[in-house]
């Protein structure tokens, strides 16, 4: 399971969690199961101020904003 594998799958993970429940409509009732059930993810991110989103929190505040479905025109890194 997600808990086991290394920091930054851990991470990845999470993050492709919360993409689907996100941007795909027909998989939001699924990814919105799947978060609930992986919980927190921790991630060692070191000496950063990083943190690692809650997947069921996050994808809940896309849907109450009524952005599921609508993708981000720009990426900002």
């Amino acid at each position: 399971m997600i808990h086991h594998e290394r920091n930054r799958v851990r991470y990845n993970m999470n993050a492709f969690v919360i993409a689907v429940g996100c941007y795909v409509p027909a998989l939001f009732e699924e990814a919105m199961r799947a978060a609930e059930a992986i919980g927190k993810v921790d991630v060692n991110a070191g000496q950063t101020a990083c943190k690692v989103p809650l997947a069921s929190e996050y994808i809940r505040k896309v849907y109450e904003m009524g952005r599921t479905g609508k993708k981000k025109k720009t990426c900002i890194c």
